[in-house]
């Protein structure tokens, strides 16, 4: 790998590096090692929670900024300077966290979600209880109740009728909000999106101008559902992790890449194997010679 060649990894969560049935890592640690030993910057880029987020960054050895609720917000760690002239918060819920704001806050998204109910049958995050957030996603109540500590966003259960989301998401562009299916819900949040905010995280933290560094970025995204496709194809190498419980997203760019495994296992496999072909020695390559 040429020295002057820099490379910056955006990740999904669920069902990409977390497993979708137990939400487990495990099978992707060496490759995480590897990253944070290699001091290679790793984003997740996902529709979690600064409340779901701060400790599993913990759990990942993850220093770097954290693009927050499907690109809504971003949380930066205080070891990340926040660029001057950006408006920045810092909740009680954030730790060590600046949060820095892309898109439209949750309290004007649920003004504009109430009155549609007269019109489309769906219930939001806001509106379900700890346990029935619990039971619809396997979470445990902890995790249930940071799930619904949210900011920038929020997720429905769709019970309409399926036709019927393509009006509902045109109502919602008329108040600038958009629509997002994951891959167990459906989000609302402003007119962003993961694309959006992992070039604002270029832009602030990894361009030339912001690392004072030449030559190239290389960036890879790796993704499973159809909100992540932004992300996939604004980067230089989209991978595509196989999910077992719904098609891959189609995706616009020019050599796409889908994993032969499913989540984690998917994951370190085809990471692996880019970063191999980049210049890379990494666990798998180590472990074949």
């Amino acid at each position: 790998m040429s020295p002057t060649t820099r490379t910056l990894i955006f990740t999904d969560l669920d069902g990409t590096l977390l497993d979708h049935n137990d939400y487990s890592f495990e099978a992707a640690l060496p490759t995480i090692d590897y990253l944070n030993q290699a001091n290679i910057p790793w984003i997740l880029n996902t529709s979690k929670t600064l409340a779901e987020l701060r400790d599993l960054a913990k759990a990942l050895g993850n220093r770097h900024p954290l693009i927050l609720e499907n690109g809504g917000g971003i949380a930066v760690p205080e070891t990340y300077p926040v660029p001057e002239g950006t408006p920045h918060s810092i909740p009680t819920n954030a730790g060590d966290y600046r949060l820095i704001a892309l898109g439209a806050e949750r309290s004007f998204i649920l003004s504009m979600l109430e009155p549609l109910r007269r019109s489309f049958r769906f219930q939001g995050f806001h509106s379900m209880t700890e346990a029935e957030v619990v039971a619809l996603t396997g979470l445990n109540p902890i995790q249930a109740r940071q799930a619904r500590e949210r900011h920038f966003s929020e997720p429905l259960v769709w019970q309409d009728e399926p036709e019927a989301l393509k009006d509902f998401g045109t109502e919602l562009a008329t108040h600038s909000l958009s629509l997002l299916r994951g891959g167990r819900f459906v989000h609302v949040l402003g007119q962003v999106d993961k694309g959006q905010a992992m070039a604002r995280v270029v832009d602030h933290w990894f361009s030339d101008t912001a690392t004072g560094c030449e030559g190239a970025l290389v960036t890879i995204a790796l993704g499973d559902s159809d909100n992540d496709r932004a992300m996939l194809e604004a980067a230089d190498h989209a991978i595509v992790i196989r999910s077992p419980v719904h098609a891959p997203p189609r995706i616009n760019h020019p050599n796409p890449r889908i994993s032969t495994q499913t989540g984690p296992q998917g994951w370190a496999e085809s990471l692996s194997r880019v970063l191999n072909e980049l210049g890379y020695i990494t666990v798998n390559a180590m472990e074949a010679l």
